[in-house]
């Protein structure tokens, strides 16, 4: 239980020298420890200390001569690597290690605590803080390349005609799938500020033919589909707001049967291992979200007049896609 209680500082440490750069640094190692304090302005004495803890835990290794290099596990947070984690710890480092500033808080009030202590939702401060923006649209890039894959692996999307990726972001998800399915045309839609450099992200996955880019406020309307796609949009509201959204859905699908993918994490009916549970603390402190249930989410979906279909568990760790259609 000791031991547990200081899992918290190699977390850190580890955020910190993802934030740093120091994957990068030591990519084609061994690097001394003054070459690399100076490359990342910091003190040679309390660099060397932070990175202790990551050698002794096999994140970086140090040999004779004092240089640091590489190991299988920090080449993932290079930030040339086509799976790289970096954006993810980076987005830890800056913004979701200060959700649990003050827990108490949320138990008490039942608002989160990032309100709190960033004095703002925490979509109000991404629109407010380009640099905390950036990184958090380059971490769900980075988190949605590690499961379009699995999504488009294990549902058929062949005879998906149209689809429309809401909160789609950089459009990684659709252009995935479109490259899966040569006869599919995709929307991505999201806020405005996204536009540009979704159609761009479009074009160099080389779908921009097939894929157009439309923003808009998925709490008011959505674009028309055949197949409506929504990949960790969900988790970040509760019911109500979670609620506002999947009717846009059902409203975009009046005419015909539409279908409607909701790519999340899933949470066990009894409590068990794995991420989701802590995921689920992460939209409690940090956005007033929440992680649900299969038996959850279908509960949302037949108030919003969907009919859940099934739930196809991805290969993802506790990633699904619950499918559901439109009901008359």
């Amino acid at each position: 239980m000791v031991q547990q209680s200081w899992g918290f500082v190699t977390d850190r440490a580890l955020q910190t020298a993802a934030e740093l750069g120091i994957p990068d640094l030591v990519a084609r190692g061994p690097v001394p420890l003054a070459a690399l304090a100076e490359a990342t302005g910091s003190l040679p004495d309390a660099l060397g200390r932070l990175l202790r803890p990551l050698v002794a835990t096999g994140v970086f290794t140090l040999d004779g001569t004092g240089g640091y290099g590489p190991t299988g596990t920090s080449v993932l947070l290079e930030s040339a690597h086509p799976q790289t984690l970096r954006p993810w710890f980076r987005l830890m480092y800056r913004v979701t290690f200060r959700m649990f500033d003050d827990p108490l808080f949320t138990l008490r009030t039942g608002r989160p605590a990032f309100e709190e202590r960033f004095g703002n939702t925490y979509f109000g401060h991404m629109a407010e803080h380009p640099d905390d923006n950036d990184v958090f649209h380059a971490a769900m890039a980075s988190f949605t390349r590690r499961t379009a894959r699995a999504v488009a692996s294990a549902y058929d999307f062949s005879d998906a005609g149209s689809l429309a990726d809401i909160g789609g972001g950089l459009g990684t998800l659709i252009s995935e799938i479109l490259s899966s399915a040569p006869a599919a045309t995709g929307t991505v839609f999201d806020l405005p500020h996204m536009a540009e450099a979704a159609r761009g992200a479009l074009d160099a996955a080389g779908v921009g033919e097939r894929a157009t880019v439309v923003s808009g406020d998925f709490f008011a309307a959505v674009p028309r589909a055949d197949t409506l796609l929504l990949s960790w949009i969900l988790h970040d509201w509760d019911d109500e707001k979670s609620l506002e959204i999947l009717r846009a859905c059902r409203k975009a699908q009046e005419s015909g049967q539409g279908h409607l993918l909701i790519v999340e994490a899933v949470l066990p009916e009894l409590p068990g291992p794995g991420q989701t549970t802590a995921l689920d603390l992460v939209m409690l402190f940090g956005l007033g979200g929440r992680e649900r249930t299969e038996t959850e989410y279908a509960a949302l979906l037949d108030t919003a007049g969907y009919e859940h279909i099934r739930t196809l568990p991805l290969e993802a760790p506790g990633m699904h896609v619950i499918e559901a259609r439109t009901r008359g």
